[in-house]
């Protein structure tokens, strides 16, 4: 009911707006202001190398990474810097999460631990955050850190529960995807929500996504994301179904040259358009692999299996899986049941290479291994290569 609500006026964010545009912390943040005024301290200078050997020994950085850090600030005492790092340390961040967090924000050791992070990282425990979420979290986004906690940090969170529903949502979609602490990308979020409700998609589809790849919502301009939207919608994907917002996650990311790419491929593969059309609008992650992987599995099908590429077409989703993990292991397996007859030639093979591993075990393995013991050999990994040949 609140995502219908926030979605109502798509571009009227009223007082969030205001505080989303508080986001930009370079504006009026006195401790960054020095930022483009840091003076280029040389080798000999004694500040410098007191900040290059810190960064490198306390801190964790490569002696490259610490110079190019030194770069942005310079340490005159230690003392405060060694405060900073022992309160990381007391949240969960070990020596590599450090030196990620230093990397990304330098300036942090300059930071105040009770009064500029202590505050954050209380609120957002008190939130529901474990140590370790936030230690893997804010070690990828550390400039979190600069942003004030009453204007931008407890507002932005109840925004994103107005879209997800709960606190714990929030949660799991902060931790899916880091990205949503970026005060650009949830600028970028509202318009883009808007946009799908504009064309018939539902709350709950709208929900899903923000938790399950909210990347595909932030990431993209408000222009980028509606030709996509549009183009999705032409290719006769109903907005309703869970699908449509799959294929608008595939498509944003990817330029127009390499989307045309990927056509490219299919059709040297045998592939007709309409082919690949019908297979998008099935399995729309079919267009987001690389192009080794897609032509690994279709060599497999097609010379070992002996596949036709329009059967393999209307069963886009055989690409997404692993020849060597899956693939290749449950085909050898069902070529030893075929040859001893113990399964019909007309089994529809797709099937046995999409149900569960306990599924397939139990359907293809542990039920012959009396009639047939080598199944399980096979399947293992110890002999597969004697039992791949053309069906």
């Amino acid at each position: 009911m609140m995502l219908k609500l926030v979605c109502k006026k798509p571009f009227q964010v009223s007082s969030l707006k205001t505080n989303l545009c508080c986001f930009f912390f370079f504006h009026g943040n006195p401790s960054l202001k020095s930022i483009t005024h840091s003076s280029e301290s040389t080798p000999t200078d004694p500040n410098s190398s007191l900040t290059v050997s810190y960064l490198t020994t306390s801190c964790g950085l490569s002696p490259e990474s610490s110079l190019k850090a030194s770069k942005w600030f310079t340490l005159k005492t230690t003392k405060n810097a060694d405060l900073v790092i022992d309160f990381l340390r007391n949240h969960g961040f070990d020596q590599t999460l450090i030196a990620k967090a230093i990397t990304g924000q330098p300036r942090l050791l300059e930071y105040h631990p009770e009064r500029n992070l202590k505050p954050k990282m209380d609120f957002l425990i008190r939130y529901g955050f474990s140590d370790s979420q936030l230690s893997r979290i804010l070690s990828r986004h550390p400039t979190f850190f600069t942003y004030s906690l009453d204007k931008t940090i407890a507002p932005s969170l109840e925004f994103l529960k107005g879209l997800v529903g709960t606190q714990e949502n929030v949660i799991a979609a902060i931790d899916h995807s880091a990205y949503l602490l970026r005060p650009y990308s949830l600028k970028r979020l509202m318009p883009n929500i808007s946009i799908l409700r504009e064309h018939g998609v539902p709350v709950s589809q709208v929900s899903r996504l923000i938790l399950k790849n909210p990347n595909s919502l932030c990431g993209a301009s408000p222009t980028r994301f509606l030709e996509v939207v549009v183009a999705v919608q032409g290719m006769g994907i109903p907005p309703c179904q869970t699908v449509f917002t799959e294929a608008v996650r595939a498509m944003v990311g990817r330029s127009k040259s390499t989307w045309e790419g990927k056509f490219e491929v299919y059709k040297s593969l045998g592939w007709s358009k309409d082919e690949i059309v019908s297979a998008f609008r099935r399995f729309p992650m079919c267009l987001m692999y690389s192009e080794k992987k897609i032509r690994r599995g279709m060599e497999y099908y097609i010379k070992v299996l002996g596949w036709e590429p329009s059967y393999v077409s209307r069963h886009p989703f055989l690409l997404c899986y692993s020849l060597e993990k899956r693939v290749i292991p449950r085909c050898s397996v069902l070529q030893v049941l075929l040859s001893r007859g113990l399964i019909k030639k007309d089994m529809k093979w797709t099937t046995a290479l999409n149900i569960s591993e306990k599924r397939f075990l139990e359907r293809f393995v542990t039920k012959y291994e009396e009639e047939a013991p080598e199944v399980t050999r096979v399947y293992r990994g110890m002999t597969e290569s004697k039992f791949i040949a053309a069906v």
